[in-house]
């Protein structure tokens, strides 16, 4: 104790007398904290070595612009940390109240004259170089009453019809210190886009450039919304009038909804594709296909549409169903038998193993353009009632543990099925036992069983 009165002594001097600076203070500092380290918390050094530090501080940080020289004091800074903190607390501490009367005016200045929230990089540089050494009751301060105002303003001018520079370029960057807290901004953000939406046009790609990006960063019910009131329905009157003509395509309409292929909730882009595309698709190639067609040309037209398709739309089950009920047809045509128009009721008993359907087409080829062959995916039972499923938004899943006869209970919707795979049949479960039904059957009674 003696030793470190003589030193707070000799310091009390130096400070009168206008020698001590920052390195001397901290020099000696370190010597006491290392020396007698007990002593210094029970004296509460710490506090006695801020109340020399502050009016050093201030006099090496006056001036000083944090955004265009974020590194000024840094090192001094971190060496006091460790000094001032103690180990128990860091928003009461010596250190807290240093960085609050030394570095938070400066930030607070210099963001309130100078900084753009549309230029988010200086702002960023700042908190990335210091977020470290920021207590993280100034840090809360910084971002909640110096930032945010800042973003809310510039929100609040934003223009998506006039504004040069997508809004995420400088929103998006403060996700990973806002997080929750932008909710409030993300608001004012969805009812600007609401407001131009309701006039524009698929043909126009600045509204993918605007939306895309905020698919990640909306939770899925909001940006599915946001996707069903303004999106799909113009995608959906494009696709009713896109007009399919194999003498001469024009595919602009087609490209301005697969655009949006990956950003769309897949469900809603399957439906429309089902509902708007597919169904004027198969009309064409089976009137194509009455009228004694060049099958070379058929089965490049074919191919030229599967490539169009974006690998997130052939993935599901139900867009290769689409795509299998083509080339049933073409096969139809090829073997020489007449060509039915695809329907799930219709055809479900017309699916028969590949290897028979291909030995027949190259038994019944009766021209040298026939001579081709078509290759359908193998699609059993089970997967035309689950593409069947889905076309109607009902759920198909196997319920574990339960079989009939061996065969594996299936739940379509509130039903229960089993299938035939030889012969291509499903059965319901009744109150009478199992009997054969068709897809549309299924359908009706879950629609029944709802009124």
């Amino acid at each position: 104790m003696v030793e470190i009165l003589n030193v707070l002594d000799q310091l009390e001097e130096d400070n009168s007398t206008g020698e001590l600076t920052l390195d001397s203070l901290v020099e000696l500092f370190i010597q006491l904290k290392s020396r007698f380290a007990e002593d210094y918390k029970l004296c509460n050094l710490s506090v006695i070595a801020c109340s020399y530090a502050l009016p050093l501080f201030i006099r090496v940080f006056q001036g000083w612009d944090p955004l265009q020289n974020p590194f000024r004091g840094f090192e001094i800074v971190s060496l006091w940390k460790s000094l001032l903190l103690s180990d128990q607390e860091f928003t009461a501490s010596p250190y807290s109240q240093l960085i609050s009367q030394v570095l938070l005016p400066a930030v607070r200045l210099s963001v309130i004259n100078t900084w753009q929230a549309r230029e988010p990089e200086t702002m960023l540089r700042f908190l990335d170089s210091w977020k470290k050494l920021l207590p993280p009751s100034v840090l809360h301060y910084i971002l909640d009453y110096i930032v945010m105002p800042k973003l809310n303003s510039a929100v609040g001018c934003w223009e998506p019809l006039h504004e040069t520079v997508p809004i995420h370029l400088w929103v998006h960057p403060w996700l990973q210190y806002l997080g929750h807290k932008l909710e409030g901004i993300f608001e004012t953000i969805r009812f600007k886009l609401s407001q131009v939406l309701v006039a524009w046009h698929p043909s126009d790609a600045s509204a993918y450039t605007i939306l895309s990006p905020w698919k990640a960063v909306f939770d899925s019910a909001t940006w599915e919304h946001l996707m069903s009131r303004f999106i799909v329905p113009k995608l959906q009157l494009i696709l009713q009038e896109f007009q399919l003509n194999p003498a001469n395509q024009k595919l602009d309409e087609f490209h301005w909804v697969m655009k949006w292929a990956s950003d769309i909730p897949i469900h809603l882009m399957v439906d429309m594709m089902v509902r708007f595309f597919f169904s004027k698709w198969q009309k064409v190639l089976y009137h194509w296909l009455r009228t004694s067609p060049n099958f070379e040309e058929i089965k490049n037209w074919y191919l030229g549409w599967k490539e169009l398709l974006p690998k997130e739309l052939l993935a599901i089950e139900s867009i290769r169903y689409q795509l299998n009920c083509g080339l049933e047809m073409m096969n139809q045509a090829v073997e020489g038998l007449e060509v039915v128009q695809p329907g799930f009721e219709e055809n479900i008993g017309y699916f028969r193993v590949p290897e028979q359907r291909q030995f027949e087409a190259q038994q019944k080829a009766v021209t040298q353009q026939a001579a081709m062959s078509f290759s359908m995916d193998d699609m059993s039972i089970k997967e035309v009632i689950e593409a069947h499923a889905q076309q109607h938004g009902l759920l198909f899943k196997p319920k574990p543990g339960r079989r009939h006869d061996g065969r594996q209970i299936y739940a379509f919707s509130n039903l229960s099925v089993i299938t035939d795979a030889l012969n291509q049949k499903v059965y319901g479960q009744t109150e009478e036992g199992w009997s054969l039904v068709s897809l549309q059957d299924l359908v009706d009674k879950h629609q029944s069983s709802l009124s």
